[in-house]
């Protein structure tokens, strides 16, 4: 079975909900101190889509209900704000400058608690990049850390494989930020059906994605590697220009060595990443743990060259 994570909060959902309030508050103050200037009057009752959305996210335990709770309070004041303002004005008084600021005041903390529970889920260990679908760096080393407890007690190995998409200057340069966007999210979506359901995949940002590779002999993740380079290779990308996108990425291997930091390993497979790149890329490298004289021989061998 593939890798599959829930969705989490956008960019794109947070920019929208708060355009919407914005041209909901300026609907408000229009109304106050030019009557009968819209089409419609303003309604005292703010855009509630995210609400909605919170509510639905909390129902599924994805987002803390306390969270819900104080949005819900903050879209309520904001909400008697707009009422306050209308209700003064609806006999033809002017507004007064307390009503006004208590509108500014109110919108301004819906849309913080906006932002803060967009924060808060980013910084979750359970977050999803919103573009690609997989987890964020927030929980990873955690997540490590836990297999590398496992594999100390018990001996279940690991490896991790560090993947970065080739040619990135180049892709950037002939696509603006939505292109950019398709490309990372088809490369994760490659990686999430190539890859076992209790492996983790996580994204990094800029083309870069870590995988932890559980319960699986070194060489076997390395095979399994070598297919997802090849599947990353042989699946175009449809842009929306109609362009078939063939894209390539190079690999990092790396095994865990028992008694080691969990950071360790994410720094061979760092390393073996950037002997890939500098090879010419879509190809994997592999680091196997060397004695200090093997690795002493190796940094002499690139000086040399």
């Amino acid at each position: 079975m593939a890798v599959s994570y829930a969705q989490v909060i956008s960019t794109d959902m947070i920019v929208s909900e708060i355009e919407t309030i914005l041209d909901w508050r300026n609907e408000v103050i229009r109304q106050s101190f030019f009557p009968g200037s819209q089409p419609r009057p303003a309604e005292a009752s703010a855009p509630s889509a995210m609400l909605i959305w919170c509510r639905r996210e909390a129902d599924r335990g994805t987002v803390d209900r306390a969270v819900v709770e104080r949005l819900v309070h903050a879209h309520e004041e904001m909400c008697k704000a707009a009422r306050l303002m209308l209700d003064h004005c609806a006999g033809g008084a002017t507004p007064t400058l307390a009503l006004y600021d208590g509108l500014e005041h109110q919108c301004d903390s819906f849309i913080n608690h906006i932002r803060r529970l967009q924060q808060d889920l980013a910084d979750s260990s359970t977050a999803v990049d919103p573009v690609t679908g997989l987890r964020t760096v927030a929980g990873m080393r955690n997540d490590i850390k836990r297999e590398q407890d496992r594999f100390d007690r018990k001996g279940t190995s690991f490896s991790i494989a560090n993947i970065e998409i080739d040619g990135l200057e180049d892709l950037q340069k002939k696509h603006d930020r939505r292109g950019m966007d398709l490309v990372y999210a088809s490369v994760a979506q490659v990686i999430a059906r190539t890859v076992r359901s209790f492996d983790d995949a996580y994204y990094l940002g800029k083309g870069e994605y870590i995988l932890v590779l559980k319960h699986v002999e070194f060489m076997d993740a390395c095979s399994v590697m070598d297919r997802l380079r090849a599947e990353i290779e042989t699946n175009p990308i449809f842009m929306q220009s109609g362009e078939k996108l063939k894209v390539t990425a190079s690999f990092g291997i790396a095994e865990a060595i028992q008694r080691e930091k969990p950071d360790v390993c994410v720094g061979y497979a760092k390393t073996a990443l950037e002997e890939s790149k500098r090879a010419g890329g879509n190809r994997i490298s592999e680091y196997r743990e060397m004695s200090a004289l093997a690795q002493f021989a190796r940094e002499r061998t690139k000086d040399d060259v």
